[in-house]
């Protein structure tokens, strides 16, 4: 977790254009109370029509259409601050799960691989909880390698969570 991102919500309460650039659809599944949508493939075309005079707070999923909207706005003339919130978990400083995508994946398969009869990572935690007996060297390779994926994902959680209350 990480803290609120004061500036964004300072510049909103200021009077700047809150603008969400995801498609309508994730726009529709969550977003920041007022927020207005305009998808980054429409922005070129609306921009004309939004109101940028107090500045523009832009956000979308991770932070990577919203930084190329804040580009669009900058070379298409807008000269207030546009500032790029990035993911809107920013905004309540929430988990930003964006990044732990490749992460999740790797435990989802190179974690739990082969699927059956049951995962190596389990079959190999069972023998370590039980004495570890008879474990080859291949064993333990097995363990760290299906393993690895799913330490990083704690470690990265766990620097997560501590930082969100050093941050508090």
């Amino acid at each position: 977790m990480s803290a609120p991102d004061q500036h964004a919500k300072d510049l909103v309460a200021a009077g700047a254009l809150l603008l969400d650039v995801r498609s309508p659809a994730e726009f529709a599944s969550g977003h920041i109370d007022g927020a207005k949508n305009v998808p980054l493939d429409q922005l070129p075309g609306k921009l004309s029509s939004l109101n940028t005079a107090k500045g523009v707070v832009v956000y979308c999923r991770s932070g990577a259409r919203s930084a190329r909207a804040a580009s669009i706005m900058k070379s298409s003339g807008v000269k207030e601050e546009i500032y790029n919130l990035g993911g809107m978990a920013r905004w309540d400083g929430g988990l930003d799960v964006s990044r732990y995508g490749l992460v999740v994946m790797a435990c989802l398969t190179l974690g739990l691989a082969p699927f059956t009869p049951e995962p190596h990572l389990v079959e190999k935690v069972r023998w370590v909880a039980s004495g570890g007996a008879g474990m080859a060297p291949m064993d333990v390779f097995d363990l760290f390698f299906h393993g690895a994926p799913w330490v990083l994902l704690l470690v990265m959680l766990g620097r997560d969570l501590l930082s969100s209350r050093s941050n508090s």
